[in-house]
């Protein structure tokens, strides 16, 4: 049957309503199911650290969260492409941190990549984090 004038509003909330569940939803499960990960577990972000081994067994999706945990005023988290990636340039850059314990979460699929500034040509202290769709 058609839907009368009378019965329109109705159904146009109707459907606001069941997009709106139907997002909470899907908010609520990607909560629910994001991991933490403290960047180089035990060793934290740190000079020496073998980033590649650490990131070996890992599989990141949306919503994840990256704790970079480090002694403040010896390190910091610079955001970058990968250009400044592959040639350990912070500049231009999407977010600088430094408070020795950042937390970044992963708010979209793609690469994501990471260096600290100051170690990043001499120890190779960066980060590159493929992130999947969940």
């Amino acid at each position: 049957m058609f839907a009368t004038r009378a019965q329109e509003p109705s159904l146009k909330f109707n459907k606001i309503f069941s997009c709106s569940i139907k997002h909470l939803c899907c908010l609520y499960y990607s909560m629910v199911l994001a991991t933490e990960y403290v960047v180089g577990d035990d060793e934290g972000w740190n000079s020496g650290v073998d980033y590649y081994a650490w990131l070996d067994d890992k599989t990141f999706y949306v919503g994840d969260v990256l704790v970079f945990n480090y002694n403040a005023g010896d390190h910091n988290v610079i955001v970058v492409d990968a250009n400044g990636y592959d040639k350990c340039s912070a500049s231009p850059n999407w977010g600088s941190y430094d408070s020795g314990n950042d937390v970044i979460t992963l708010s979209s699929p793609g690469d994501n990549y990471y260096i600290c500034q100051w170690h990043c040509d001499y120890t190779d202290q960066k980060l590159k984090v493929t992130v999947l769709q969940n």
